[in-house]
C-alpha cells in the first residue's frame, strides 16, 4: 500500500506554489517584483509585501479595512500584509476564493527587509491551514552588490535571510563588480546558486522552478534540489552535503534518523531538501523543511530521467553537516556521505 497515496503530485498541483522573497533594506526587492511581474509568464501572480511602497501605477485599488489589494493591468495583484502574516495571507487566498479578487496562480511574499524568513517559511510548512492550500516553492533572497559586503558584515539578519536561501540574486550587478561578493556569499551559503539582476531585472524562468509557473511541470532535479553540493575552505561557517541511497529506503528508519538531527539541530539545521526512492512508493517522495520544521512528504507521480536514488541535501553548521554524514552511514545501510 503506498503510504503517501494521499499527498501525490496531483493533490500538490492543487496547493498554490509560494516564493519568499527576502533580502535586506534597499537591496531591490521592489525593483525586481516590478520587473518579473512584467513578463507575460507572471501573468496571474498575487504579490503579497509590507508596504505598497513603489508598485507600480497602472493599478486599481480595492479597500477591504486594513487590506489594501491592488489589481495591475497584466491581472497581477499586489496585497499589503496588514497584521499577522498568516491571517493576510489566508484573507487573501479567501477572497480569491470567494471571487473579490482575480484567481492568483501563484503567490511571492516579500516580507519586511528586516524579517528573518525562516518563521514564514515554518509558518507555510506546518500550519494546517495554510499548507492545505499553499506549498513553499523556494526562498529566493537579494543581495546588493555595492553594499553587500558592509551589510554582510553588520546585519545578522542579511547573514541569515543569506543562509536560508534556495537561490541568490546579486542586484545592481550591472553598477559593480561581483566577483569578491560571490565568493563571500559562498562562505554564507554554499549551495544556493548565484544569479545576477542586470538593471533592474532577471529572467524569472531562470529565477524560478518550473512548477512555479506550471503545476503540471515534471519534477526535475533543478526544481527540487539547491545547487551541487560545496564544501567550502574550513573558515566557513555553513557547509552544505548531499547524502545518497542507491538502494529504496524504509519510511520508518529514515523518518527517524531525519527526527533525530533536526530535534538535536534545530537551529543550525537551516534547510533539508530532498527527493527519496521509498519502499512501497512507485514516484519519488520529496520531503522539505526550514530547521526543525518538516513539510508533509509529497509522492510526485515519476522520477525524473536518470535520477532514481535517493539525494537528500543539508546545508547547516559543520558539526550538523558531520553528525549527519557519520550516523546516515550507521543508521541507513547501503548509504553514501561524501566527504
Amino acid at each position: 500500500m503506498n503510504r503517501f497515496a494521499f499527498l501525490s503530485q496531483t493533490a500538490d498541483r492543487a496547493r498554490i506554489p509560494v516564493v519568499l522573497l527576502s533580502g535586506f533594506l534597499g537591496s531591490g526587492k521592489t525593483t525586481l517584483i516590478n520587473a518579473l511581474l512584467k513578463d507575460p509568464r507572471m501573468a496571474g501572480t498575487a504579490v503579497a509585501v509590507n508596504e505598497f511602497g513603489d508598485v507600480p501605477l497602472d493599478r486599481d485599488l480595492i479597500d477591504h479595512g486594513d487590506d489594501k489589494t491592488v489589481v495591475m493591468a497584466n491581472g497581477c495583484l499586489c496585497c499589503n500584509l496588514a497584521g499577522d502574516m498568516e491571517d493576510a495571507v489566508m484573507r487573501l487566498f479567501s477572497r480569491r476564493e470567494g471571487g473579490q479578487v482575480p484567481r492568483f496562480e501563484r503567490l511571492i511574499i516579500e516580507p519586511s527587509g528586516l524579517s528573518d524568513p525562516a518563521p514564514i517559511a515554518q509558518a507555510i510548512l506546518r500550519n494546517p491551514v495554510m499548507s492545505g492550500v499553499f506549498r513553499l516553492e523556494a526562498i529566493v533572497t537579494t543581495v546588493d552588490a555595492l553594499f553587500g559586503t558592509s551589510q554582510l558584515a553588520r546585519h545578522p539578519e542579511t547573514r541569515k535571510q543569506v543562509a536560508l536561501a534556495d537561490r541568490l540574486v546579486l542586484t545592481k550587478a550591472d553598477l559593480a563588480s561581483t566577483d569578491a561578493l560571490g565568493l563571500e556569499l559562498r562562505d554564507h551559503n554554499p549551495a544556493a546558486p548565484i544569479l545576477e539582476a542586470r538593471h533592474g531585472s532577471v529572467d524569472a524562468a531562470t529565477l524560478f522552478p518550473p512548477s512555479f509557473f506550471d503545476p503540471d511541470a515534471p519534477a526535475t532535479p533543478r526544481s527540487v534540489f539547491f545547487a551541487d553540493s560545496v564544501d567550502p575552505d574550513h573558515t566557513s561557517r555553513f557547509a552544505s552535503v548531499s547524502l545518497i541511497a542507491e538502494a529504496k529506503l524504509l519510511w520508518r528508519p529514515f523518518e527517524a534518523w531525519l527526527r533525530r538531527i533536526r530535534v538535536a539541530h534545530a537551529e543550525q539545521l537551516l534547510r533539508v531538501k530532498g527527493m527519496l526512492d521509498i519502499e512501497g512508493s512507485a514516484g519519488p517522495v520529496v520531503v522539505q523543511g526550514v530547521h526543525h520544521v518538516l513539510n508533509a512528504p509529497v509522492e510526485l507521480d515519476t522520477w525524473p530521467v536518470g535520477q532514481r536514488k535517493s539525494r537528500l541535501v543539508l546545508i547547516a553548521d559543520r558539526a550538523t553537516i558531520d553528525d549527519a554524514r557519520q550516523s546516515w552511514i550507521e543508521a541507513l545501510p547501503g548509504m553514501t556521505a561524501p566527504k
